[in-house]
């Protein structure tokens, strides 16, 4: 049980890790998407399945890991088999020849994504960093909700708000891993 923290901190730093990669390459999908729109509205949404299948994967990993709570194992578990849902659903509907639905998909996606994650957040045990932690699930909750509310005009702008979300939620992520790190090393 003494490393599970630590366990925690490095599913965090991959969670992290896997969406700074979405958000750097969502940036080079913007200038693709200048040359080839038609290909990269497929490469995005193959990419955003791939971020989520994996990132759905390291929660139910985590999930089942963690031995403290029944709480935050319960929310992270939901929230790994949401991802993999979500994830195995764009590349079905990536198969038809007018993909319909997928921003409504992505908005839903995050929305939950943020809320479940905004609950298993203030569940756990951890002095730093639940702010942050709050924060991107907020930023989650935001994005989804701003993808439905203001749908973006075209698919440059699309791809431009993913790629912010994924850069600063993989930021925020960053940091809440570092933070922990460093309470660690200070037995915090």
């Amino acid at each position: 049980m003494a490393d599970e923290p630590l366990s925690g901190r490095l599913v965090l730093g991959i969670r992290s890790v896997l969406a700074l990669l979405l958000g750097l390459v969502g940036f080079f999908m913007v200038v693709l998407a200048a040359f080839m729109p038609a290909t990269t509205a497929v490469l995005v949404v193959g990419l955003f399945a791939a971020y989520a299948l994996l990132d759905g994967l390291v929660s139910i990993f985590a999930a089942a890991r963690a031995v403290r709570r029944a709480l935050p194992r319960s929310m992270m578990m939901l929230e790994g088999v949401m991802d993999v849902a979500t994830s195995v659903t764009a590349f079905i509907l990536l198969q038809g020849e007018r993909p319909r639905g997928l921003l409504a998909l992505i908005a839903a996606w995050a929305i939950v994504t943020g809320l479940l994650q905004a609950g298993w957040t203030f569940s756990v045990d951890i002095s730093r960093g639940r702010l942050v932690l709050a924060l991107a699930a907020a930023l989650s909750v935001a994005f989804g909700l701003s993808l439905l509310v203001w749908r973006p005009p075209d698919l440059l702008t699309a791809v431009w708000r993913l790629a912010v979300y994924a850069l600063l939620l993989g930021v925020l992520r960053l940091v809440v891993t570092v933070w922990l790190q460093g309470s660690r090393r200070t037995g915090a």
